[in-house]
């Protein structure tokens, strides 16, 4: 369902890498309105796309394009939240180890999907390519920054704790809160049973108001 798209192999993915930067362009600035400096038009890739990037994409068959995609950078180097967001840490500093990656431009299209079961298994699909590389290279901690919603909402899946309390800073008056989740087995575990009971916790995200029906959609 979702590839991983590494130094090593990224030379077989040259389509998707583009597709994918278009994707995040259509979504990033188009629907949520960023201004991202430096960016070509139409194509959202910036100083932290490096050679040391990893990618998770997905890719809809039958629109035959990137639909989901997030990229993983090594602490070790710069990354965003060294370079742009480190003031926003001030509960805890962020991770800086070989075995810690951020995570940012997590985007899905959901311009895209009509439904949300399908949605909601992009979504799921996206994490557990996230989980599934990090552990097959001993990486078990991951800094982001997040709006305040999506945080609440990682809480059920994601063992994670803010890095500084909510910022806003935006004039849409979003809340963004940097974070770092840890990532083990276990997190594995419950993004498998998350797909497998993805019709039951659609149904209880839907009752509790964190997603639309597909006819309110």
């Amino acid at each position: 369902m979702y590839q991983i798209i590494t130094a090593e192999n990224r030379d077989k993915f040259v389509a998707t890498i583009d597709s994918m930067h278009r994707n995040r362009y259509d979504v990033c600035v188009t629907q949520w309105g960023w201004d991202i400096p430096g960016i070509k038009p139409g194509y959202d890739k910036d100083q932290f796309d490096t050679e040391h990037t990893t990618y998770i994409t997905i890719t809809d068959p039958d629109l035959g394009k990137v639909v989901a995609s997030t990229r993983l950078n090594p602490t070790s180097k710069p990354h965003m939240m060294s370079e742009l967001f480190a003031h926003y840490c001030n509960l805890q500093d962020y991770p800086v180890a070989d075995n810690a990656v951020e995570c940012s431009r997590y985007v899905i299209d959901r311009t895209l999907f009509n439904d949300p079961l399908k949605e909601f298994r992009i979504r799921t699909h996206l994490g557990h390519g996230i989980v599934n590389y990090c552990l097959a290279n001993g990486i078990d901690r991951m800094s982001w920054l997040t709006h305040q919603r999506f945080y609440q909402l990682i809480q059920r899946v994601w063992k994670t704790e803010p890095l500084g309390l909510p910022v806003r800073e935006t004039p849409d008056g979003w809340a963004w809160i940097p974070a770092v989740s840890q990532i083990d087995e276990a997190l594995r575990q419950r993004q498998l049973d998350k797909l497998e009971n993805a019709e039951v916790r659609v149904e209880e995200l839907i009752r509790v108001g964190a997603i639309k029906s597909k006819s309110a959609a």
